[in-house]
């Protein structure tokens, strides 16, 4: 707990460290209200959702939660806020806008994306399709910062992801919950390729049909032609 304290900590003041030397503004985004509304409630549907259908597939079981106690409770929904907002703050608030600048949107949120892989590889994460889903979640993260301009919606969907997957259904750690109790626990059985193992719904391909199924929209509303008309602008002028 105060060892992800510590780096989550370490992490916010990186990113805010980086923007000034940078000269990069954490840009809150204001660019579709409408995204990022429903950033949050989008997080939290999400782990319901791939939950959802691993039940009817057999591969998840329901217990009663494990309360640890409102103290905790809170400490933990807290944390897991404040990580959001570290990783967010770090790269798709600093890395994200000097990448698209330097090597286009595409290339800059895909590069932005990989690293939010790299750290979690660092974090001990292994599982293809758990480093497979995590890219993902930083592409789906990157389009939404994209959109708004901003780190705002990304950090709404971000936190309500991890939220709901941790303190909401107990879905991680798999089996069991966490240190901070959660509300429900639900444990995901079976296949591995369903959430049935350690790495429990991140290692789950349903989780990775309900990324891309979000994703969609955000790709189809056009993301890059902003970029790309800028870009014939500047060439033209030149």
């Amino acid at each position: 707990m105060w060892l992800d304290a510590a780096i989550t900590a370490f992490i916010i003041l990186l990113a805010f460290a980086g923007s000034i030397l940078l000269r990069q503004p954490l840009a809150s985004g204001g660019k579709s209200r409408a995204l990022a509304i429903a950033a949050l409630p989008v997080g939290l549907i999400a782990p319901a959702i791939v939950l959802a259908l691993a039940a009817a597939a057999g591969a998840a079981t329901l217990s009663e939660g494990k309360f640890a106690g409102f103290a905790l409770f809170l400490g933990g929904s807290l944390l897991i806020v404040a990580k959001a907002l570290g990783e967010e703050f770090l790269f798709r608030g600093l890395l994200q806008p000097l990448l698209c600048r330097a090597w286009g949107v595409p290339a800059g949120i895909a590069l932005a994306s990989l690293a939010f892989t790299v750290i979690h590889v660092v974090g001990g994460w292994r599982d293809p399709v758990s480093l497979l889903n995590i890219t993902l979640a930083g592409v789906w993260f990157g389009l939404l910062a994209w959109r708004t301009g901003g780190i705002s919606a990304p950090i709404l969907a971000h936190a309500g992801y991890n939220w709901a997957e941790e303190m909401l259904f107990g879905a991680s750690p798999n089996p069991g919950t966490g240190a901070f109790g959660a509300l429900f626990d639900v444990d995901l059985v079976g296949p591995a390729r369903l959430g049935g193992s350690i790495e429990g719904l991140n290692a789950s391909l349903l989780l990775t049909a309900v990324l891309v199924a979000i994703m969609v929209p955000l790709i189809l509303r056009h993301p890059f032609a902003g970029a790309a008309k800028a870009k014939q602008n500047k060439t033209g002028q030149d």
